[in-house]
């Protein structure tokens, strides 16, 4: 399975870069893809993700993008992705 990834900023200072291509040798939930990162990038990469380290508990700047939709709802962990999606990890920011 491919997934083509986005990291926007703050997460590709993480990650040290925008776009990849990342290849699985089987299906993933998106909880499975977020453990996945942890240990590629280490835990500065899932405090991003989490709020105040709280498994489980987004945090509020996070939007998770998949295939142009976002998606918050209860069973959102358990998302079953499919080949070719293409998912960004995208902090939103609001001010003036």
């Amino acid at each position: 399975m491919k997934l083509n990834l986005e990291f926007s900023p703050p997460f590709n200072e993480v990650t040290k870069m925008l776009f990849e291509i990342f290849e699985f040798d089987k299906d993933l939930t998106l909880l499975e893809l977020i453990e996945y990162f942890e240990q590629k990038f280490g835990r500065k990469f899932t405090d991003l993700v989490w709020e105040n380290g709280e498994m489980g508990k987004f945090n509020k700047l996070l939007s998770i993008i998949i295939n142009g939709r976002s998606y918050q709802h209860d069973k959102f962990l358990e998302t079953n992705l499919k080949d070719g999606d293409q998912i960004v990890f995208i902090y939103v920011y609001f001010g003036g």
